[in-house]
């Protein structure tokens, strides 16, 4: 009987501590804009994100872009039959990105995690703040960065052009924003 009770603790403690999958993590912080949400938390020198849109095609995020896309660190996904996507891209061009591995970078995300249900495509994901990668620049933590928000309108594929994208001036650890475009 005493060894049962020694498993039944072993394997309580065990699932308690595996982490929780990110799409089931409180976010510290959360900017709202038209049919989308982009929630984010700094925890040591990685960014959790989460980001939805109101669309059964692609989101994705571009962090500290340059002149419109160029420059820009950008993460897309889709999730298409159940099954996602998650790329890490940068904006070689001012309108356009490219798959980081196809430039001889590399795809940093981690943990990536994504669903779509009644019409919303969620995606989340952690990112190092300082990849290493010569194609993402480090996120910086305590001021103001730039962050362009976009989304696909009903198709998948990264290379469909947004119907809708924004630029928000970010402090990621305050959680303050402001428009920028």
């Amino acid at each position: 009987m005493k060894k049962i009770y020694s498993i039944i603790i072993v394997l309580t403690l065990m699932i308690l501590a595996l982490p929780l999958p990110l799409s089931a993590m409180e976010y510290q912080h959360k900017l709202d804009v038209k049919n989308m949400q982009f929630s984010w938390t700094i925890e040591g020198d990685l960014i959790h994100v989460r980001l939805s849109a109101k669309t059964t095609g692609w989101v994705g995020i571009g962090f500290d872009p340059e002149n419109a896309m160029q420059g820009a660190n950008i993460i897309i996904g889709a999730v298409k039959d159940g099954a996602f996507k998650i790329e890490d891209h940068y904006g070689d061009r001012k309108r356009g990105h490219s798959n980081d591995e196809e430039l001889g970078g590399k795809n940093d995300v981690i943990n990536p995690s994504g669903t779509e249900e009644d019409g919303v495509t969620t995606i989340s994901f952690t990112l190092p703040l300082n990849t290493g990668d010569k194609y993402d620049k480090p996120i910086n933590a305590e001021g103001t960065s730039l962050v362009m928000l976009a989304y696909g309108a009903g198709k998948d594929s990264f290379k469909n052009r947004h119907p809708y994208r924004t630029v928000w001036e970010v402090n990621y650890s305050t959680g303050e924003n402001k428009k920028i475009k």
